[in-house]
């Protein structure tokens, strides 16, 4: 009798898991997410984005493809430093995200970059009413990101632009740390293998990983 009570409390104890875990599984399938992918060059944020839309159905926008996309828009705005902190970009950044399907979200690849930018993706974000950002910053030091950068040898991967780049990320970084409350910010190793990073990422969008 003993051993059948025991049983029993088992048998509803591991019940009441599966109904916990069947809940927040559907609580996620619900969820809406504004997600900010920040890295240097090299860091496999292409590869993660690809991740997000396969795995959660999330629609990805990079900057430097918008920026790609759109030379007569950029071609009106002549500002110093980077392009993808050129005025236009705001512009082009909430025209394309208010045309998408927003169902699942979105992720944002490379931007804001600056905290006017930051500013004006609040007030999208408010327009759309998209959840706060979830910044997930895929890390590599530097000297990583010049070995990558050194094998997949790209005509514009010269030492120069490498240098500029780096010095464009560090910045962008920390504006973030900045703007953003410390909890909305996860750092994930990226020179980890490709799997394992996307499971990281995933594990964080569940909510299975304490806050930082």
């Amino acid at each position: 009798m003993f051993g059948c009570g025991v049983v029993l409390t088992a048998l509803l104890a591991a019940s009441g898991h599966s109904q916990t875990a069947d809940k927040a599984q559907a609580q996620n399938a619900d969820r809406r997410y504004l997600i900010v992918l920040m890295g240097p060059t090299g860091a496999g944020k292409t590869t993660q984005a690809a991740f997000l839309k396969k795995r959660f159905g999330i629609p990805t926008i990079a900057v430097d493809e918008v920026i790609l996309a759109n030379p007569a828009a950029m071609a009106k705005y002549k500002s110093a430093g980077p392009p993808q902190l050129n005025p236009a970009v705001d512009a082009m950044i909430a025209e394309k995200v208010s045309a998408m399907d927003l169902t699942k979200g979105v992720a944002l690849d490379g931007y804001p970059g600056s905290k006017d930018q930051a500013d004006h993706l609040a007030a999208l974000a408010e327009k759309l009413h998209l959840p706060p950002p979830i910044i997930i910053q895929i890390d590599l030091s530097d000297d990583v990101v010049r070995q990558r950068l050194k094998l997949r040898k790209r005509a514009d991967d010269t030492p120069e632009l490498i240098e500029e780049r780096l010095k464009n990320y560090h910045r962008e970084m920390d504006m973030i740390r900045s703007y953003y409350p410390q909890a909305n910010i996860w750092t994930v190793n990226g020179d980890k293998p490709i799997k394992e990073v996307s499971d990281t990422i995933e594990a964080i969008l569940r909510d299975e990983i304490p806050k930082p």
